[in-house]
């Protein structure tokens, strides 16, 4: 099937008539595929679009195989409960019947509204914008069971999944790992045990998962819209915020061939404005500060052990693995100087 095929079946599900089209990512000969859709007159509309007879990648997936309607649902439904409390998100576009999730051949269909503006410049004095879009998320909170309005999905770092998601993928790759890779997985393995003890006295709230600065856009009036919620759903805010104080330390232009790019040096000034702009709107519960440093780590753990299940069982290597698992050792490398400086500037305050 032509993009132009599954473009025309999106523009009739979707009623949107004559378009200009521009693909984002990904090819219809793959399991997903994104346009932008503009047409005159009306708003731009980002369409995803994923194959129902293949799996999603595990690392959008998240922590188990799950059919690929579920996990669109769930996404939807997350962007309709933000949209009920008046959160700065993309909102939900619905298909001609009204259905949050479209039908158009082999593929299903996840539609947006598109937000135009800048990515957040945290070298210019933004972080601590991106930093109150988070806490401002967060003091949402979440519905602690059934409620009579829209409940949003399950984050993918969701601890009741996560958690003993990433323990099986450590414990099968354990009698496969060279003596270098064994630091790493003992680090990895401890911060999900501490998390599994952990995660009970834990506050829960609706979370991105993925708030770095490419994914935070200054709209027109100044305020941050926190875009891409592949991952996001209901969460742990101290782990979201935790792989934001590492994610902040990222320009949004940074090289995506260059991995060495990607490695991260403390800056204090990113961190305080981040923490700043955050307990503007949300104040860390005591047990959240006591566990901030593995939060920090939670998301290298959860990704290195996707990573070393893909190259001890299913054998991929090379470069890019190589790659990857040196940004993790940074990552985690540096975990605990990011978090003492963020105890101390909240110690400050």
């Amino acid at each position: 099937m032509t993009d132009a095929a599954v473009v025309g079946r999106i523009l009739r599900e979707y009623r949107l008539g004559p378009a200009s089209v521009r693909r984002q990512y990904g090819s219809v000969s793959s399991p997903r595929v994104g346009y932008q859709m503009e047409w005159p007159g009306g708003a731009p509309v980002l369409v995803r679009a994923y194959r129902a007879d293949m799996p999603l990648p595990v690392y959008q997936r998240g922590a188990d195989v799950a059919p690929v309607t579920d996990w669109l649902l769930g996404r939807a439904a997350t962007l309709q409960w933000l949209a009920e409390r008046g959160y700065p998100a993309p909102r939900l576009v619905v298909t001609r019947s009204g259905d949050p999730v479209g039908v158009t051949g082999a593929w299903l269909t996840w539609a947006t509204s598109y937000i135009p503006g800048q990515a957040v410049a945290p070298g210019g004095g933004q972080a601590g914008l991106l930093g109150a879009a988070l806490g401002r998320l967060h003091a949402l909170g979440a519905p602690p069971g059934p409620v009579p309005d829209v409940a949003p999905g399950l984050a993918h770092w969701h601890p009741a999944v996560a958690i003993p998601a990433t323990l099986r993928r450590l414990d099968a790759v354990a009698a496969m790992l060279p003596m270098a890779w064994r630091p790493l997985h003992d680090q990895f393995r401890r911060t999900m045990l501490a998390f599994r003890e952990a995660a009970p006295s834990l506050p829960v709230a609706v979370v991105h998962c993925d708030a770095w600065p490419g994914n935070a856009v200054v709209t027109g009036d100044g305020e941050v819209t926190l875009i891409d919620w592949e991952y996001g759903g209901a969460g742990l805010p101290v782990v979201d915020l935790g792989q934001c104080l590492l994610e902040c330390h990222f320009d949004p232009d940074l090289p995506l061939r260059q991995p060495g790019a990607w490695h991260i040096e403390p800056d204090p000034g990113r961190i305080a404005a981040v923490l700043d702009g955050y307990t503007r709107w949300r104040p860390l519960a005591d047990a959240e500060r006591e566990v901030l440093a593995e939060a920090i780590r939670f998301g290298p753990a959860y990704a290195g052990a996707i990573h070393l299940e893909r190259a001890l069982i299913d054998g991929v290597g090379g470069t890019i693995m190589d790659a990857r698992l040196a940004r993790l050792r940074n990552w985690i490398a540096v975990s605990q100087a990011i978090a003492d400086i963020a105890a101390s500037h909240l110690g400050a305050r």
